[in-house]
């Protein structure tokens, strides 16, 4: 996979990543709205992105491919994983570049690429209840709001917000 747009680039992972992949999970975001990617060693990163690597020859992925500003620094993901018959997205700013807009620029440059190489038209969203900024990522791309309460999120019972993609995407960039 690449795909470019003004600011980011959305490639494959390479071997040579697994430091900036380390070092991008440590922050406290991370930390407290998806602890299973935090990687407490760079071997444990270096296992991951390999394991990465390998599922891009897997039908059934799962599909996460670095996000690069674009100098070729890597500063997240984006994702799409298959979870039964439902197909959920993810993404990932580092600490460093939140607040930009890199997150939604990246989701509404993958969404239609993955969606059409897979054949599907339904995506879900799902993150923590306290994640703004992700709800507002979800938004801005076009995903609406099914649910919101309490759930199991992360190995723990939480409120979540669930969104739901259609393959249109919302008014704002």
């Amino acid at each position: 996979m690449f795909i470019e747009t003004n600011r980011v680039v959305i490639t494959e992972f390479e071997r040579n990543m697994s430091e900036s992949v380390y070092l991008g999970s440590l922050d406290e975001d991370t930390r407290r709205f998806v602890p299973d990617e935090v990687f407490e060693t760079q071997n444990e990163a270096e296992e991951a992105v390999e394991q990465l690597i390998i599922a891009y020859k897997n039908p059934a992925g799962p599909f996460v491919y670095p996000i690069l500003i674009n100098n070729k620094k890597y500063i997240g993901y984006v994702q799409l994983l298959q979870l039964g018959d439902k197909w959920e997205v993810g993404y990932h700013i580092s600490k460093d570049y939140t607040g930009r807009g890199y997150a939604t620029e990246a989701l509404r440059a993958f969404l239609p690429v993955v969606m059409a190489q897979l054949d599907i038209k339904t995506v879900y969203g799902i993150c923590h209840g306290e994640n703004i900024a992700s709800q507002k990522v979800l938004e801005k791309c076009g995903f609406v709001l099914g649910y919101r309460g309490i759930s199991e999120y992360q190995n723990e019972t939480t409120e979540i917000c669930r969104y739901t993609f259609k393959g249109e995407f919302g008014p704002h960039a």
